[in-house]
């Protein structure tokens, strides 16, 4: 397999790694509305963009922290509202991956690299300046974003692990 066989393989295993993340997501919504899954399967959470998803859960999650008295309710807020602008950047770069062009750079016949091109056009505010986003694309780009991935994954399945464990979260009294 070459180098731009590699970088276009690395833009399907960041979409899939994503809709994982966006699984997780759905799956910690469910969860808080319905821990004991009175009515499944759930309806709730399955339209919304995954923008919006990350909002909704977080709210969710923010919420449960701040009715029950869990004894490391403050720490598991405090980073899951991090994951929310995580997962925000990581959405974007994922937009930015399947809303681009990729040109495939040749010279002498040979296929040298590609660029990746987003055909939105941006204005910078200060100086008034047309400003493209483009970069040449290689399958390290995909991979550097692949690691912060992995850690915020990580962490929204250790978060999705503690509801459970707090389940029924009425043993823990309620906050004031």
């Amino acid at each position: 397999m070459n180098d731009i066989d590699r970088a276009y393989r690395s833009i399907g295993e960041f979409v899939v790694t994503f809709q994982w993340i966006e699984n997780k997501y759905r799956e910690i919504g469910w969860f808080i509305l319905d821990p004991d899954r009175k009515n499944w399967p759930p309806m709730k959470l399955r339209s919304e963009t995954n923008e919006k998803l990350i909002d909704k859960v977080t709210a969710l999650f923010l919420d449960l922290t701040r009715t029950y008295q869990f004894p490391n309710g403050q720490t598991q807020s405090a980073d899951f509202e991090a994951l929310r602008t995580e997962f925000h950047a990581l959405r974007k770069f994922r937009n930015r991956l399947l809303h681009s062009t990729y040109i495939e750079l040749k010279a002498g016949g040979e296929l040298l690299g590609l660029l990746r091109s987003n055909p939105k056009v941006y204005v910078d505010t200060e100086t008034g300046e047309v400003m493209f986003d483009q970069e040449p694309f290689t399958e390290a780009v995909v991979h550097e974003e692949i690691k912060k991935v992995a850690d915020a994954a990580f962490r929204l399945g250790g978060h999705y692990v503690q509801i459970i464990h707090w389940h029924p979260f009425e043993r823990f009294p309620r906050r004031a």
